[in-house]
């Protein structure tokens, strides 16, 4: 009887265990190393405003998912408005916006290895490296911000002002690119001043495009999505390619609309609020989205679907890549190097978690609950 009472005991707790090793968010993955080689995507939620709710979710192979990988290593929560994340010098920086603050995270261990605080007021949105040791965080309070990249990381080490908010970044032939309303900046990496800045002034955000990257292709040209208008009407999608030595654009295809009204099924019918843009791995597609006619009316009665197009820098011809059926408004997207398709989906915005959307080239989705408002999608693997 003692026997069979002490199985009992043995067989209840070892299922405790097992389903705790399961459910667990944080739990290492199994060999105890959480960033090891077995990590699908990263996926960083920005998380509700003024709650600390930022943070950084797993998603392995297998499917499992750490939805809070800081808080479960570090036991304390990132920090407020979780914007990006950058691999610098083999570290994570996250950009905290609300937060104004840089948090450096080891990507093995994803414990906190420094945190760089502003001194004054700032919204850190992208970092870029500019040097071995430095690099430049773009900033919603009209400044570009300069950070040690190395330890010691300490406070900030400059505060630029610039004459324009700038929010995407990109460093090409040792200089600082970066995309405004006003047209795309230009700064000596080594000499950042509002007085050295230049401008070009054709390629621009708009509201609706203000979420497209700067992307840059295997010749190391600079691409920028714009929305082509006409009468105060979108009529296309261009982009627009930058030549960094000579600071002008060299190349721009369009991609035009047809007509609203048409039922022509896969007909490009109009954009989408916002507008996100990808480049693959060899940097030779660069991929974003657009609204497309559905052959018959969906569940909801909509007859428009999201598309995924793709644009071959080499040649500038256009082509239909994915349809992503049954997706409303997406907020974060991104290319896998395998060439999958991963949409950030935060539900309704009423602050609960989040799901990443992975749509696989065989037409198969996967759904992956992550954090709340999950906004970029990164892939470890994924560098040029």
């Amino acid at each position: 009887m003692f026997a069979k009472r002490l199985f009992y005991i043995v067989t209840i707790i070892w299922i405790g265990i097992a389903f705790t090793s399961c459910d667990k968010p944080g739990v290492p993955y199994p060999g105890g190393i959480i960033g090891g080689g077995d990590i699908e995507a990263l996926v960083l939620n920005e998380g509700k405003l003024n709650t600390n709710t930022g943070t950084i979710s797993v998603i392995y192979k297998d499917g499992r998912v750490v939805a809070d990988v800081f808080q479960d290593v570090n036991h304390r929560p990132m920090g407020d408005v979780a914007q990006s994340i950058t691999l610098v010098n083999g570290k994570y920086f996250v950009a905290m916006n609300n937060s104004k603050k840089i948090e450096i995270v080891d990507p093995v261990t994803f414990k906190s290895v420094g945190t760089i605080l502003y001194t004054q007021a700032g919204y850190p949105r992208q970092v870029v490296p500019i040097s071995s040791t430095e690099a430049i965080v773009s900033d919603l309070d009209r400044q570009l911000v300069r950070i040690r990249t190395v330890e010691p990381y300490g406070k900030p080490l400059e505060y630029i002002s610039i004459p324009r908010a700038v929010e995407y970044l990109t460093v090409v032939e040792n200089k600082v690119f970066g995309i405004t309303q006003g047209g795309l900046y230009v700064f000596d990496a080594d000499n950042i001043k509002k007085e050295q800045a230049r401008v070009v002034k054709d390629v621009y955000n708009e509201e609706d495009t203000k979420t497209c990257q700067l992307l840059v292709d295997k010749e190391g040209m600079i691409w920028g999505l714009m929305n082509e208008q006409e009468g105060g009407q979108v009529t296309g999608v261009t982009l627009k390619c930058v030549d960094p030595k000579r600071e002008k654009v060299v190349k721009s295809y369009t991609l035009s609309f047809g007509d609203s009204n048409s039922q022509t099924p896969g007909e490009i019918i109009g954009y989408i609020n916002y507008n996100r843009t990808d480049i693959d791995p060899t940097g030779t597609w660069i991929y974003f989205s657009v609204k497309t006619r559905l052959a018959e009316e969906n569940k909801e009665g909509v007859k428009e679907q999201q598309s995924v197009y793709r644009m071959n820098v080499e040649t500038g011809e256009f082509s239909h890549y994915y349809d992503l059926l049954e997706v409303g408004m997406m907020y974060g997207f991104a290319v896998s190097p395998e060439g999958d398709i991963y949409l950030c989906d935060c539900l309704d915005y009423t602050a609960q978690r989040g799901y990443v959307r992975h749509y696989l080239k065989d037409g198969t989705k996967i759904s992956h609950k992550v954090g709340i408002y999950p906004g970029q999608v990164y892939f470890p693997g994924n560098q040029r």
